[in-house]
């Protein structure tokens, strides 16, 4: 009994051990297989991050780009074609000094020269309603681009002037950029008496002889066309004598060695302001915004008359391409200036930068309503 017994307990020793023993194995290999799968999953993790992270930084590259390559393409990177310019730059202005166009000319310069980085001179030379200067600047030799000129809408009218027709055109000339557009006025002194809006001084210029003064006579000159306006339409009697400039015209409208001044918004700005002088119409289609009470010569007529000066730069015809394009984009950039942009609206000035082939056609956009003026 005792045997059987004690072979009994040794079965059940030698089974327990056998169960212990075939559990151990199943918890050494559970083990390996749960941290690989740990450290593969922290991998693919680690992979996503990094392909998003690169993902990223392309995304923002090519934003970077992007804006890089639309400040180039709006004029804010200016590459100096051969180091040029390295001296003075001139700018020839064709009428006489201390008026609108001249003054904008100098505001002009002095933000150009921030741009170029060398000085930028002005140089009046009035006479013959703007042609001595433009004569000169295009029969001259000035292609090494260091001189700029000047130019109006008088200048399109040239070849087509009645008394003294000029042989050169927009073809003998580089426009370049257009700096404002000053629109047409018609005013007359703050003490005036003999009349006072537009009714009165048509009834006023029926009855008795007007004088006034302009750049030039014929179809040349903005101010000639205004008074010829009255003239044909309404039967007034305005005279024209020929000056050098708007601030030859002024002195002498002050003076009141003329009766009333055609003229551009910049001419009158400041003297309307100080009482001097005060604006009966304006030649627009819409009000200024530089005078809001003023009404257009529709409103005030019930007949239609726009009249502006646009003026700008130009170079003659034979600077090459490379400096046209490149002052071209150096104008541009002048004109982005916050101080050049608060003097000009100071002077009454309203900007437009049209260029190339823009300006071009905005210098040509006063031709049909001149010639139709000076045609009825």
């Amino acid at each position: 009994m005792k045997k059987t017994l004690a072979m009994l307990t040794a079965m059940a020793m030698t089974l327990s051990l056998a169960a212990c023993g075939g559990s151990k194995p199943a918890e050494t290999t559970a083990a390996p297989a749960t941290t690989a799968a740990a450290e593969t999953k922290a991998e693919e993790t680690k992979a996503e991050e990094t392909k998003a992270e690169e993902t990223k930084a392309e995304e923002t590259k090519a934003e970077e780009t992007k804006a890089e390559e639309s400040k180039a393409e709006a004029g804010g990177e200016l590459v100096k074609p051969d180091g040029f310019p390295t001296e003075t730059i001139t700018l020839v202005c064709p009428f006489s000094a201390g008026g609108g166009t001249d003054i904008g000319a100098r505001t002009m310069a002095k933000s150009l020269a921030k741009v170029l980085g060398v000085n930028v001179v002005v140089e009046n030379k009035p006479g013959s309603g703007g042609w001595l200067a433009w004569t000169d600047l295009i029969t001259g030799d000035y292609s090494d681009g260091y001189t700029l000129g000047l130019v109006n809408h008088n200048f399109v009218f040239g070849a087509i002037d009645p008394e003294n027709p000029r042989e050169y055109t927009l073809d003998n000339i580089q426009p370049l950029v257009n700096q404002v557009i000053d629109n047409g006025v018609l005013a007359i002194r703050g003490d005036e008496d003999r009349f006072t809006d537009i009714d009165t001084f048509i009834a006023y210029a029926k009855e008795n002889p007007i004088m006034i003064s302009a750049q030039a006579t014929g179809i040349t000159d903005g101010e000639a066309t205004k008074a010829e306006f009255f003239n044909r339409n309404f039967g007034t009697q305005i005279t024209v004598i020929p000056v050098d400039g708007a601030s030859d015209s002024r002195s002498m409208f002050l003076s009141k060695d003329t009766d009333v001044f055609f003229a551009d918004i910049s001419d009158i700005n400041s003297y309307i302001k100080d009482g001097q002088m005060k604006a009966l119409c304006v030649f627009n289609k819409e009000r200024s915004s530089f005078l809001p009470d003023v009404p257009t010569i529709e409103e005030a007529t019930g007949k239609s008359l726009r009249a502006f000066a646009c003026r700008g730069y130009f170079y003659p015809a034979g600077v090459d391409k490379e400096k046209v394009d490149f002052m071209t984009q150096a104008l541009l950039k002048a004109m982005e200036d916050e101080e050049y942009k608060s003097e000009m609206e100071a002077l009454g000035l309203q900007l437009d930068d049209s260029h190339g082939d823009a300006y071009k056609e905005l210098l040509q956009s006063q031709l049909v309503d001149r010639e139709a003026v000076w045609s009825n």
